[in-house]
């Protein structure tokens, strides 16, 4: 099971590292994260850090709820942790970890979450792949066949000539 480890920064910060800014091509100067969270090495392309007031009036249970798809639903005691939370925050899935956190003295964890994963095991049927037998286009003379517009301006300009000298010789 993947899980989401969610930790609050005991160290002021005002570093946005997240898919967005990585989007941007943002290359911030990031703390030494591994080493705070214990780990011998930290994929920062998988994580995300930035401060809470950069969520403007989104509470960050919504946000990690949206980014992370949690499954089953976040906890109502641990929403309640984690929307109380000023400072920074920084999100670290399973994926992005080698070996288990052990949080130094400049984070603390506020709370692991489960996170949805694909199921690969249902057996979808086979699909035909036989070819259907289609009509061939209608041939060139078994097409209606439309005048061409040029005719029609013609016609519409016999006509008007036509008025136009029937009106002058009255």
């Amino acid at each position: 099971m993947t899980q989401l480890h969610i930790f609050a920064l005991n160290e002021p910060t005002t570093i946005s590292h997240t898919d967005l800014t990585r989007q941007k091509g943002e290359v911030p100067d990031l703390p030494p994260l591994a080493q705070w969270l214990g780990l011998d090495a930290l994929d920062t392309d998988r994580i995300e850090l930035f401060p809470v007031s950069d969520l403007g009036g989104m509470a960050l249970s919504d946000y990690i709820q949206l980014a992370f798809t949690p499954d089953p639903a976040i906890p109502l005691d641990t929403q309640s942790r984690l929307n109380a939370l000023s400072g920074a925050v920084l999100l670290v899935p399973d994926a992005a970890m080698t070996g288990t956190p052990t949080p130094s003295s400049h984070v603390t964890e506020i709370a692991t979450i489960p996170l949805a994963q694909a199921d690969h095991t249902a057996r979808l049927p086979k699909a035909d792949a036989t070819p259907t037998e289609t009509s061939p286009p209608p041939a060139a003379q078994d097409r209606e066949r439309t005048p061409p517009i040029a005719l029609y301006a013609f016609l519409g300009m016999l006509v008007f000539a036509v008025l136009v000298l029937f009106i002058g010789w009255s």
